[in-house]
């Protein structure tokens, strides 16, 4: 009897739950969101309607979302305005408020036309987040991201919090930071923000929601969050797949097509054609297309490929305009409109964001190919449309391009590391990209200096047997406190000359120039320095060049240096070109001319040596060796200054005025007084020093010029052990 009773209980609470109004929401809802699912909208509408006799906040709220997500609502403004005017109306209920809030503030930033006013959705934004409304925090702070005034620590902090139940909060800080565009307080803050991404999409997905089916399917494929694991990836593609997803069918095709086995392919075609049925699916009509032009899971057949091409292409995909392009670019033989018209889809593939595009527009302006005229600044500038699109040859390309600087880029150590870095994370293994991480980890001005993970790079460089690397790896064990230091730092030396690294020869040079780590020998650092000319090193010449004009190691000829430098200067060597603009400028070893040294410093700054920006706007500031042009000379110092050349910082600080603009310069400073050569290796270890003075503006005192010495640095090689240079 009394479980009997028990039991009845128990029925009439479950009853009772029942009855109340939040039950009967969430059962119509749900019913609402199953008839979505079999595509019946019109049933779906009438249980909404059915909320407006229970709580007709809850009849606003739920039909507005409706509204918003039927698929013909972005092309009907008059259901657009009925969900907003029924958003404001569920504002004002304390259950659905800041849903209601932050929905609308969604839909007004993508509709503006629909505002009562310009700060209706700021004003609901900021409502909602103010009560804890995560997907509202994430949507003040991307219009945040829009205002260049905003305060990024706002926009962290709004983001940061969002992150715990929002995962595309996550996403967009993730990316933020990755970019640099805000700096995280933690180096683990980037991981974590991957974990609270799925793990809010997993809750999402288990309660059914096919989007974030998706989303984590996408965490498992690239192990954003979680450990990668194909085969969960494609479980939960199923899954969406199973309620209609054609992202998912997608995605799946993709993982299908890593597999490489022809029923695998077979399947990812059947895919195709399911997600092609409704013909609204972009992405499915292209692969169709690539499934006839290369032969995936079909026959191959051209006219067919061209044909669903072409239809993706209209729909604007940007890989069909990739692919469509490819087709005409490869028919022979090559008709004029055919070239015009994959130009013309190439552009917009790019514009599209599609790597390979802006990839091949790169080559063919960088090489002047079919027909183009060659031009290297057009060409760079797709070059970097490729890295930002993910393709990993542009990143690594990219990222060689600042390292070394060229015509059309100056040398730029922190884009290089930026490009280095998103390289080796995105999957290279090049030396060249492993040296430059060590670099900037062992020099310590880019990012904070590591030298033990500069040396874990350089080691992984050194085991694909890079010369380069080993030279570097050599004179970074003389920073490293590990025992027998320096006989290490000498035998990566030696091995890195054997391997025909010639810049091994003038570091050696330059440690028995300096004295460091080695009794100070000027003629066997000459003697190396003429070991690494020999074998067309150009630092070598300049270092060789340096000892003829101070008779270091060798008898003192000025004719001879300036020589020496005219080789290393026709040779391409930005600093062979400085310094024989310094031989020039004070009648050293040639006839003074200074039009001459104005010469040699501009076509110094004309390769974007950053030295020679520099020399080049005093020039042009000062007038000096031809025409003044005070604002041209001001822009080449930025590009000096941008290329991390430190004296350009404090002279323009003086051209430009204090730093409340009070006080300017004389704006025509009096031109260059005097040039004093230095030794060619200072025997300090920190640095060698070249000095040219500059007259800048006169005191009011005395008005006589007051002078200021640029100093530039160059890094001095460390060798501990005397090896004698090869014969």
């Amino acid at each position: 009897m009394a479980a009997s009773l028990t039991a009845l209980l128990g029925a009439a609470g479950a009853g009772a739950w029942f009855l109340r109004p939040e039950a009967q929401i969430e059962r119509l809802v749900k019913l609402s969101d199953q008839y979505v699912e079999k595509g019946n909208a019109a049933a779906a509408w009438t249980e909404l309607q059915h909320l407006k006799t229970i709580d007709s906040w809850a009849a606003d709220y739920y039909q507005a979302k409706f509204l918003l997500r039927s698929s013909s609502s972005g092309q009907d403004p008059t259901r657009l305005r009925s969900a907003a005017d029924m958003l404001r109306r569920a504002s004002a209920d304390p259950s659905y408020g800041d849903r209601a809030r932050t929905l609308l503030a969604e839909l007004l930033v993508g509709s503006p036309e629909l505002a009562r006013s310009p700060d209706e959705a700021i004003f609901a934004m900021r409502a909602a987040a103010r009560n804890g409304n995560k997907q509202a925090k994430r949507l003040l702070a991307e219009d945040m991201l829009k205002r260049p005034e905003s305060d990024k620590t706002e926009v962290f902090s709004l983001l940061e919090s969002a992150s715990e139940a929002d995962a595309r909060a996550g996403e967009i800080l993730t990316g933020l930071i990755e970019d640099r565009k805000l700096e995280s307080r933690s180096p683990y803050l980037v991981a974590d923000l991957r974990y609270r991404a799925f793990i809010n999409n997993l809750k999402e997905a288990e309660a059914g929601a096919a989007s974030a089916m998706v989303a984590v399917g996408d965490a498992y494929r690239d192990g954003a969050g979680v450990r990668r694991d194909l085969s969960m990836a494609g479980l939960w593609y199923d899954r969406a797949v199973a309620r209609n997803s054609n992202a998912a069918r997608l995605r799946q095709i993709g993982l299908l097509h890593l597999d490489g086995k022809p029923e695998s392919a077979a399947k990812a075609h059947k895919l195709a054609l399911e997600a092609a049925k409704a013909g609204t699916s972009i992405g499915a009509f292209t692969e169709l297309a690539l499934d006839f032009k290369y032969g995936r899971g079909v026959t191959a057949n051209a006219q067919q490929a061209e044909s669903y091409l072409r239809l993706a292409a209209a729909k604007g995909a940007a890989t069909a305009r990739y692919e469509l392009a490819d087709t005409l670019l490869k028919r022979t033989p090559a008709l004029p409109e055919s070239i015009n018209e994959a130009f013309l889809l190439l552009n917009q593939a790019a514009q599209g964001g599609n790597s390979g595009a802006a990839w091949r527009l790169y080559e063919f302006h960088d090489k002047g190919m079919h027909g183009l005229t060659q031009d290297r600044r057009v060409a760079f500038n797709y070059l970097v449309q490729a890295a930002r699109a993910g393709r990993l040859t542009a990143r690594i390309e990219l990222a060689v391009r600042y390292d070394r600087g060229d015509e059309v880029v100056a040398k730029n150590a922190v884009e290089a590391f930026r490009w280095a870095a998103s390289a080796v994370e995105a999957g290279a293994t090049s030396p060249r990209m492993l040296i430059i991480l060590g670099d900037a980890y062992a020099a310590g001005e880019v990012v904070q200096q590591d030298r033990l993970r500069a040396k874990g790079y350089l080691e992984a460089a050194v085991r694909q047997n890079d010369p380069r690397a080993m030279r570097k790896l050599g004179n970074l064990h003389f920073e490293l406190p590990e025992d027998n230091a320096s006989a290490k730092a000498v035998n990566w030396l030696r091995q890195a000359a054997i391997h025909g690294e010639t810049y091994a020869y003038v570091d050696l040079g330059r440690a028995y120039a300096s004295g460091a780590g080695v009794p100070i020998d000027s003629a066997r650092a000459f003697a190396y320095f003429d070991q690494a000319a020999k074998a067309g090193n150009l630092d070598g010449l300049v270092e060789m060049g340096r000892s003829y004009a101070t008779g270091y190691g060798v008898n003192k000829d000025p004719v001879l240096a300036a020589a020496t430098f005219r080789r290393a200067a026709e040779a391409g060597s930005g600093e062979g070109m400085i310094l024989l603009s310094y031989c020039y400028e004070s009648g050293d070893g040639v006839d003074k001319s200074v039009t001459e040294a104005r010469s040699w410093v501009q076509r110094s700054a004309a390769i974007n040596n950053p030295e020679g920006l520099y020399w080049y706007g005093v020039y042009l500031v000062e007038g000096r060796g031809g025409p003044s042009n005070r604002s041209e000379g001001i822009a080449y110092l930025n590009r000096a200054k941008d290329g991390n050349f430190k004296p350009a910082s404090g002279i323009l600080s003086q051209l430009l005025g204090s730093s409340d603009g009070s006080t300017p310069l004389d704006p025509a400073p009096k031109p260059i007084s005097a040039f004093t050569p230095t030794a060619a290796v200072a025997k300090t270890r920190a640095a060698e020093t070249v000095m040219r003075t500059t007259s800048l503006a006169p005191t009011e005192e005395t008005n006589a010029p007051t002078t200021t010495t640029e100093t530039t640095t160059q890094p001095v090689a460390e060798a501990a052990a005397a090896v004698s240079p090869v014969e």
